[in-house]
């Protein structure tokens, strides 16, 4: 027992001393990079002052080519040229504006004889043009007389109008 007692107080001896050493390795530590970022700041310091000189000297050298005078009549120029671009923008807007809401709408599309058509065929339609009868435009379908009158019960023979869609398909 008596062992036992020894060796729990000489590592509760030893405690103090590797927390002493822990402790002062961290300080040492720290001290090197307090210096470090010391150094950093000088440096950074140097650089601010070499770019407050270098914009002192770009500065100098503006005043001397341009009076305020000559660079007030630039800046002028500047704003009208400003004012026409946004004139122009403006009026390409509203003409772009115009165009969209004009290819929005069906279009009128002249047939094949002159006359106006309402609107375009889409797919499985014939507009009716001036001159059409039903055996000729299911002969320009490709498709029976027959069936083109069933695909279109109330179109009457002696009732086709110019611009009247009729089914194909």
């Amino acid at each position: 027992m008596e062992n036992d007692s020894i060796s729990s107080s000489s590592s509760e001896s030893k405690l103090p001393l590797i927390v002493g050493i822990v402790g002062f390795a961290l300080g040492a530590a720290g001290l090197v990079l307090g210096i470090k970022a010391k150094g950093e700041a000088a440096n950074a310091n140097l650089a601010a002052v070499a770019a407050q000189q270098a914009a002192s000297e770009v500065g100098a050298a503006l005043a001397g080519k341009a009076s305020a005078a000559d660079l007030q009549a630039v800046a002028a120029d500047l704003g009208a040229v400003k004012q026409s671009v946004d004139t122009n923008n403006k009026t390409y807007s509203d003409a772009i504006a115009a165009l969209q809401a004009a290819a929005k709408k069906p279009a009128a599309v002249a047939s094949e004889k002159g006359g106006k058509a309402s609107a375009p065929a889409g797919p499985g339609e014939y507009v009716v043009v001036k001159g059409d009868n039903l055996g000729g435009i299911a002969k320009k379908a490709g498709i029976s007389l027959k069936a083109l009158q069933d695909l279109n019960p109330n179109a009457k023979a002696t009732q086709l109008q110019i611009g009247q869609k009729l089914k194909t398909k």
